[in-house]
């Protein structure tokens, strides 16, 4: 079959937010990228009811550890089985992998404080689990971690044209939507949710209560938002990005989490950290990008500057799997870079079609649940 162009490619996505200039990132692409996903823990996710990445609450405290073993090796070590929604589909990391394996990417797993390391390589930031943001004191960052973040970022940049940074945070879109609000961002009722139609009255009574805790100025600083009501891959992706971006173009490869680190990351640019917020781009999913309980480009038309944000157009419908089609009623929508990885092959010129079954052959491949 011979290989689309590469405006025909691009068709496979959505340019969501700012569509002109994510067409012109997405075109000036080239090559397959350097990928990194960034891994942490906030006891935020401890909550009951805040989170479905991961079957319970004391399982998803293993949920970051198994996604990366997953992207690295193929399979879990930590525990017998990759993380699961408490209804059935498997982690979006099922994406991540045949999307990177079909490009030849090799993961870079980043470690900014998690409460169980994965049994991978890493490189490890030096930063601890966060808290609860309901304590108003979510977050430590010791002394060097900032370096070590921008070290991170340069080093990822040097191993390809361009970077793709992705998460896997359990609790991450509430602690997401505390530092936009602490930013000054309206997020309430806005923010994407691992929960089937998006728990957002028990997120605002967390973020509320966490707020009220934290007793911030009205212009509080970006590691002021941070420490009191984020959680450490925040911090560390948004040094990453504004780092990386000084050499190449940076895609943030997730839905409102990615929101959430791109305001962040731009105060902390006008702050006077060094970066090129407009060599950077957010990419996701159709099940962010069209979530009925969630508004992403409303939360990206209120930041400081206008970043572009793209969605692959990955449909499940009629996949032969029961748990990915159980994406398609918004039980999964996003994570583990999902629809940045899927991005990147889509643009590389794989028919989607091809992607999905792709997809399938890993999931079939997994143990059983």
């Amino acid at each position: 079959m011979p290989c689309p162009s590469r405006a025909a490619a691009l068709d496979s996505l959505r340019f969501c937010f700012e569509p002109e200039a994510g067409r012109r990132f997405w075109s000036g692409l080239a090559g397959p990228p350097a990928f990194a996903c960034v891994i942490a823990s906030t006891d935020t996710a401890e909550i009951p009811g805040i989170s479905a990445a991961g079957e319970t609450p004391e399982k998803r405290r293993f949920t970051a550890a198994l996604d990366s073993e997953f992207l690295v090796f193929g399979r879990p070590l930590t525990l017998p089985e990759i993380p699961r929604n408490p209804l059935g589909p498997p982690s979006p990391v099922v994406i991540t992998k045949a999307a990177l394996d079909g490009l030849g990417v090799v993961p870079l797993i980043v470690d900014a404080g998690t409460r169980v390391p994965p049994l991978t390589p890493r490189l490890d930031l030096g930063g601890a689990p966060g808290r609860c943001i309901t304590t108003g004191n979510a977050v430590d960052l010791p002394p060097g971690f900032r370096d070590r973040c921008r070290e991170a970022g340069r080093y990822l940049a040097s191993r390809a044209a361009w970077a793709v940074i992705a998460e896997s945070v359990p609790g991450g879109t509430t602690t997401a939507q505390a530092v936009l609000e602490a930013l000054g961002v309206p997020a309430g009722g806005r923010v994407s949710s691992s929960m089937p139609g998006g728990n957002h009255e028990l997120k605002a009574q967390v973020v509320d209560q966490a707020l009220a805790a934290a007793a911030l100025s009205d212009r509080p600083s970006g590691e002021e938002v941070v420490r009191a009501v984020g959680d450490p891959m925040q911090a560390a992706v948004a040094w990453m990005a504004l780092e990386a971006s000084r050499s190449v173009p940076v895609v943030l490869a997730g839905g409102t989490q990615m929101a959430a680190v791109t305001a962040l990351a731009l105060r902390l640019w006008q702050e006077g950290e060094p970066g090129e917020p407009g060599r950077m781009c957010i990419a996701t999913t159709r099940w962010v990008a069209e979530d009925p309980a969630a508004d992403l480009t409303g939360i990206l038309s209120h930041l400081p500057r206008r970043i572009p944000a793209v969605a692959c157009g990955l449909d499940f419908t009629d996949s032969r799997d029961p748990g990915l089609r159980r994406y398609e009623e918004g039980l999964v929508k996003e994570g583990v870079g999902a629809g940045g990885a899927a991005c990147a092959a889509l643009a590389a010129g794989r028919p989607p079609r091809d992607l999905v079954h792709a997809i399938e052959e890993v999931v079939r491949a997994l143990p059983p649940a």
